[in-house]
């Protein structure tokens, strides 16, 4: 590149750095203010970057990972590093995390089309001719992403050491590139980058793995959507007596607010991770997630209709329009589970025999058990009754199970429900009540299986909770 066209291009960096800043400004204030209340840490990261003539910078970036990230990783990213905050995620599929970059083209240690800038450990990798891309300005927008692959995209699923991998066989084709650019870089072909890095940033954003991976969490989203819509609908039409009193304004005016309703939650439960729970297993912490997010996109949309002049807007629209998606989100999800279990007990054969069992105690520990044996689609075992030393808690249900009694009651129980086997909780029994169960389970023929609490099992040096009772012969596990 000529001097002319150094002093042109310097001079159009300074230029359009200055006017993105200032038009960014807004956009910078709302990502710093999602960062600061996704994690702790810093708006931004900075880390050490190799500039022209070798000499090191500090690059600016949105943090998009967790504090120490690198202390505690590779200096490369990973597909799925775990390292990555939830709003950094965004941040990267957007590639908004690298906005701030534009106060690296105003202090002149970048430029807005120029080779990206590598950590200075990898340079040390470069062979003389390599470094010959470290004569120009590092750029925003390098020659490898308009025409190599994601980087991330092609580490092979089984790498142990990306660093390695990296400077083998990633680093030499990417030079390559630089370095035809660093041969033929001119002011006009700079503009060419810079329109072609936008269509290219655009067009990156949805990828065929991507979609590939994701079509069901995909499916949930749309359908989410749908749902977001009918709750906002069905709200007004029960404040507003069904659309009967409506005016053609008014049918405006609601279209307005469901806008803001489908471009305002969707991101906020996506934030949530509603899409990245199993629903197979949907339970009340899935329901606590879908309570959060429902009730912080609401809050996003009043905040919106305040400032986009629907302030006129109906309270108790707002109100109904929460309760409804919280519960029709609920009974989707939990409408899915039901047909996902009932397809596979299908798939297992509609003639598949049942154990039928009494689970033996009602506290935490007999729920765990309860719930696993109902939610497991491949579960063999049928809890027909519960069985509890404690007599407040005889009659009541769990998960729809009834406790029917203490340890006299297992004959009873047995005979009527054709009961098999008992389950005994020890995180719920002490061992007198254990040792009356499993008096009661020889006495009648029925075998039975001692289950340790979790907490037991995992505590380092504990002793197995199974030896503080003698077992006969049927009890062994």
């Amino acid at each position: 590149m000529t001097k002319g066209s150094a002093a042109a291009k310097r001079g159009f960096d300074l230029v359009v750095a200055l006017i993105g800043l200032i038009i960014q400004a807004p956009l910078f204030i709302v990502i710093a203010i999602l960062i600061k209340l996704d994690t702790r840490g810093p708006v931004f990261f900075r880390q050490e970057r190799a500039g022209m003539n070798g000499s090191t910078f500090r690059i600016f970036k949105f943090r998009s990972m967790i504090v120490g990230a690198y202390r505690s990783g590779a200096r490369l990213t990973v597909k799925r590093d775990p390292r990555i905050t939830k709003v950094g995620q965004i941040l990267r599929w957007t590639k908004l995390d690298e906005l701030p970059q534009v106060i690296n083209v105003l202090t002149g240690d970048m430029s807005f089309v120029g080779p990206r800038p590598e950590d200075p450990y990898f340079t040390n990798f470069y062979d003389s001719e390599q470094r010959q891309v470290l004569s120009i300005r590092p750029g925003i927008i390098g020659p490898s992403q308009l025409h190599g692959r994601d980087e991330v995209e092609e580490y092979p699923e089984d790498v142990e050491n990306v660093e390695q991998y990296y400077i083998e066989k990633i680093l030499p084709d990417k030079l390559e590139r630089d370095l035809e650019y660093v041969r033929s870089a001119s002011f006009f072909g700079d503009l060419k980058y810079l329109v072609g890095g936008f269509f290219k940033v655009l067009s990156s954003q949805v990828k065929g793995g991507f979609l590939a991976r994701s079509k069901y969490r995909l499916a949930f989203l749309c359908g989410d959507i749908v749902l977001m819509a009918a709750a906002y609908m069905l709200a007004n039409f029960i404040k507003f007596d069904w659309g009967m009193d409506l005016e053609p304004e008014q049918w405006a005016f609601i279209g307005q607010g469901l806008l803001l309703a489908i471009v305002l939650k969707p991101p906020v439960f996506v934030y949530y991770g509603l899409y990245q729970r199993e629903t197979r297993w949907v339970g009340s912490r899935d329901v606590a997630a879908i309570i959060k997010a429902a009730s912080v996109g609401s809050a996003f949309l009043v905040g919106a209709a305040y400032f986009t002049g629907l302030r006129a807007h109906s309270r108790a629209v707002f109100i109904y329009d929460w309760a409804l998606l919280v519960a029709l989100l609920c009974i989707a999800r939990y409408g899915v589970r039901a047909f996902l279990n009932r397809q596979s007990k299908d798939a297992e054969g509609e003639g598949a025999s049942f154990v039928k069992v009494l689970v033996a105690g009602a506290g935490h520990g007999g729920e765990t058990i309860l719930r696993s044996l109902l939610e497991d689609p491949h579960s063999r075992f049928m809890p027909v009754g519960i069985i509890d030393h404690e007599p407040h808690r005889w009659g009541a249900l769990v998960h729809g199970i009834r406790v029917m009694g203490g340890a006299t009651d297992i004959a009873m129980a047995a005979s009527t429900h054709g009961v098999e086997m008992v389950l005994v909780s020890l995180a719920d029994l002490d061992p007198v009540v254990v040792r009356e169960i499993t008096d009661a389970c020889d006495k009648h023929d029925l075998e039975y299986r001692l289950i340790p609490a979790l907490s037991d099992l995992l505590a380092e040096g504990a002793p197995r909770p199974i030896k503080r009772v003698a077992l006969s012969p049927q009890g062994r596990i």
